[in-house]
């Protein structure tokens, strides 16, 4: 992951503070992730549910994907909990394909 707000307690579950009003790019670096899987990148999708959406897929730019990501219309929340979302690549290859989820915390900061 890109950036210092990501927490790495747990490198499967890797989490990071989201206010509620927020509506921001989240920069995520996947050339490790694509050196794990000895591809490089062909494309990738964005998924969530609610109260987390995905308003932006990003294009990928030198190894980074720049999510947007928010919350729905009228959220229906809890404050504290982390909310998962995941990142679908597909391999140059045409074969290979992974899914690494990410997590917010939804509480205002």
């Amino acid at each position: 992951m890109i950036g210092d707000a990501w927490h790495l307690d747990d490198p499967a579950k890797p989490w990071a503070d989201w206010d509620p009003q927020a509506n921001i790019v989240i920069p995520i670096g996947v050339d490790e992730w694509l050196a794990e899987l000895a591809t490089t990148y062909l494309s990738h999708e964005i998924t969530a549910t609610a109260p987390l959406e995905c308003d932006e897929q990003g294009v990928y730019l030198a190894g980074t994907i720049p999510v947007r990501m928010k919350l729905v219309a009228s959220p229906t929340f809890q404050a504290g909990k982390k909310y998962p979302f995941t990142i679908r690549i597909h391999g140059a290859d045409g074969k290979t394909q992974d899914d690494r989820t990410l997590w917010l915390k939804v509480k205002d900061r």
